[in-house]
């Protein structure tokens, strides 16, 4: 099995960062009011875990001074060539773009006029290029594996193009909904429920098309096909296929956004998001490694996976920087405010909670 967990964590980070840049669209580029609030903390938290999803996928090839020579170099028939290519512009793309909203709150009326148009074209050409690039790619990267008959399918990369979207939603529900309570400030309801509609949008149209990537080949007739899907359905992989992926990350997160949106209780979709982001690994997991569960040649033995100690403890050193990183950056960025980008003419105070010690001493109005 030569792509392991950290190539799985490696898919699930890359896909989180694709798929937050994705809903930063949703207030930069369609100017949809309900997003603006979450629009920097999505664009920040995309630059964030590219870059730890780029720190997996180096120790897992190891020789990362090899990379140099796929960056100088093309070819038009490699989908691995095009995914090297989109991430590096897709990551120049988003830095560009966040460094050009957090400058535009202290520029003149002129310049906050030419750096929105640049914020918003950056994030349309961020969108046209998420098909090959982030989350896209990683998914096209699967479907051209020809020996591999669960993956050899374009319907792969759109799997892999909704998880992200999933993801990115679930875990800006929860930072959202947390942030504001370690500030101790209200969040926007109408953006709490906006995150929730596009999580449960999200979450149908991944059962959907995971509906045709398993039934495909299950009704295919074609032997390494069929028994790639009933080794996820039905063998080794079920119980973490069905109990993981299926049920706590698309039924049980499901019922609970129906729940959230009738009822309005946020906990419901805090815990949604947490479900979404648990159940997304689990899927990615059993999907690769059901790949490899079929040998290459007749007669051959199937793989057996079990990680190690040292890649279960890189991987938690892994979700260790990502948390540490996001938060250095939530800390020193004003990420929690909303300024000319997102249409406010003055900045927004990072805490509402600063406002109403002021009123309590008696020093504001």
């Amino acid at each position: 099995v030569p792509w392991g967990l950290w190539v799985v964590a490696y898919t699930w980070f890359s896909g989180l960062a694709g798929g937050l840049f994705l809903v930063s669209s949703l207030g930069y580029l369609f100017r949809l009011k309900c997003f603006m609030p979450i629009a920097r903390l999505a664009l920040a938290g995309s630059v964030t875990f590219l870059a730890v999803s780029m720190f997996l996928i180096g120790l897992d090839l190891g020789v990362v001074g090899n990379a140099a020579g796929a960056l100088l170099y093309f070819r038009w028939s490699s989908a691995l060539s095009w995914e090297i290519k989109m991430y590096a512009v897709f990551a120049v793309i988003v830095l560009v773009q966040l460094a050009l909203v957090l400058r535009s709150d202290s520029a003149d009326m002129e310049q906050r006029g030419n750096r929105n148009l640049a914020v918003r074209v950056l994030s349309g050409l961020g969108v046209a290029l998420s098909f090959v690039g982030p989350p896209g790619g990683t998914g096209m990267l699967f479907s051209v594996v020809e020996a591999r008959g669960l993956w050899n399918s374009g319907i792969m990369a759109v799997l892999f193009y909704v998880m992200a979207i999933a993801a990115a939603a679930a875990f800006l529900t929860v930072a959202y909904v947390l942030l504001a309570r370690l500030r101790q400030h209200r969040f926007e309801q109408a953006t709490a429920r906006g995150l929730s509609i596009v999580l449960a949008s999200s979450l149908a149209a991944m059962a959907f098309v995971l509906f045709f990537q398993i039934s495909t080949p299950l009704m295919g007739g074609v032997a390494q096909s069929f028994q790639a899907a009933y080794i996820l359905t039905a063998g080794s992989l079920a119980p973490l296929f069905w109990i993981g992926g299926v049920f706590v990350g698309a039924v049980f997160p499901s019922a609970l956004i129906v729940g959230a949106l009738r009822c309005g209780l946020i906990g419901m979709a805090v815990a949604a998001g947490i479900a979404t982001m648990a159940g997304a690994f689990a899927l990615r997991y059993a999907l690769i490694m059901a790949g490899f569960g079929v040998p290459l040649l007749q007669g051959m033995p199937g793989s057996v996976y079990v990680p190690s100690i040292a890649e279960i403890m890189i991987l938690v050193f892994a979700f260790g920087c990502a948390g540490g990183l996001f938060g250095l950056v939530v800390r020193f960025l004003p990420l929690e405010v909303m300024g000319a980008s997102e249409g406010m003419l003055e900045p927004a105070r990072a805490c509402a909670g600063a406002d109403a010690e002021e009123v309590r001493h008696g020093t504001a109005a």
